[in-house]
């Protein structure tokens, strides 16, 4: 009697056994005609489901894979995302979420791209001798760097970096992973980058305009030399002079040179001029604004170019 027991009970488990594994089998072909049929999310529930049968975790990932395709290809690049996160391992993941994040910000910051490509902005690079110019090309943004010194204006290189726009920023990301975040607002096409950092050719072509005007004294060996320097900037025409205090000569004395005249267009720093001594003017930004810069010597605002015989020593 009692081994017709365990008879039986071996029969009802190996039943048991059968009839789970059968319907296991017929949900894994369900899950799988449903992937056939393109139905990616409904399948990847199903082999949810299933646990660790056959190969169903990795159809798991398969179907939210081709679900998420299906969203990219039909523009949906947010909800593509967010299926991509969640298998961001498998297959090129991640790489899609970086296509569908460039794709999202076109579609939603194309107008700000396009106003910054081809265009540049100069900020201060570290001293009131070093300029810095970011460039934008496409989806790369280029960092330039000129110094002044008393020989002139020098390259210092420049380095390419990818970036993005947000709704607030353009994020630049520099080569030790960092990201420099540049606020910007756009307005009839055009971009203003940063608060009163960042100046487009524009803004510092209105900033130079006027006179300025720089003095330099210095002492060498107990003999004192004194030079000044004047320059007036008017929409595309330049006139400067310079002054020297004559040593040696009655008190006050000087010596005029000038006026030096030309026309002029802005280039990365300085000008390009026929203006006589035109190479020895350049431009910063210091402190918020356009100033105008001698060799290394940084001008003031002035009123007026002195004339020869308007100099004081």
């Amino acid at each position: 009697m009692k081994k017709r027991w365990y008879v039986l009970l071996s029969l009802v488990l190996v039943m048991g056994l059968l009839l789970t594994g059968c319907g296991k089998g017929g949900d894994y072909k369900k899950a799988m005609t449903m992937y056939e049929n393109g139905q990616y999310e409904e399948a990847a529930v199903k082999f949810t489901e299933l646990g660790d049968y056959e190969n169903s975790k990795e159809m798991v990932k398969t179907c939210r894979y081709e679900a998420a395709k299906v969203l990219f290809d039909a523009g949906d690049y947010e909800a593509a995302i967010a299926i991509y996160e969640t298998i961001i391992d498998y297959n090129d993941s991640a790489d899609k979420i970086q296509a569908a994040n460039k794709e999202l910000m076109y579609k939603n910051f194309g107008d700000v791209l396009a106003a910054l490509d081809g265009n540049t902005w100069f900020f201060n690079g570290g001293s009131d001798t070093i300029l810095n110019g970011i460039s934008f090309s496409g989806e790369e943004a280029t960092i330039a760097q000129v110094y002044f010194d008393g020989n002139g204006k020098h390259d210092n290189g420049s380095n390419t970096y990818a970036y993005i726009v947000n709704d607030k920023n353009v994020v630049v990301t520099m080569a030790d992973g960092t990201e420099l975040e540049i606020s910007y607002a756009l307005a009839n096409g055009e971009v203003t980058l940063g608060e009163k950092e960042y100046f487009s050719l524009k803004e510092v072509e209105e900033g130079i305009q006027g006179y300025w005007n720089m003095r330099n004294s210095r002492t060498v060996l107990g003999t004192k030399t004194v030079t000044d320097k004047s320059i007036y900037f008017n929409n595309g025409k330049v006139v400067s002079e310079t002054a020297s205090l004559a040593n040696g000569s009655t008190s006050g004395e000087y010596y005029y040179y000038g006026p030096y005249e030309g026309s002029y267009t802005l280039n990365f720093g300085g000008l390009d001029t026929d203006m006589s001594h035109g190479s020895e003017w350049f431009f910063n930004i210091v402190d918020g604004k356009v100033v105008v810069i001698n060799y290394s010597h940084v001008c003031k605002p002035a009123d007026k170019l002195p004339g020869e015989k308007g100099y004081k020593f």
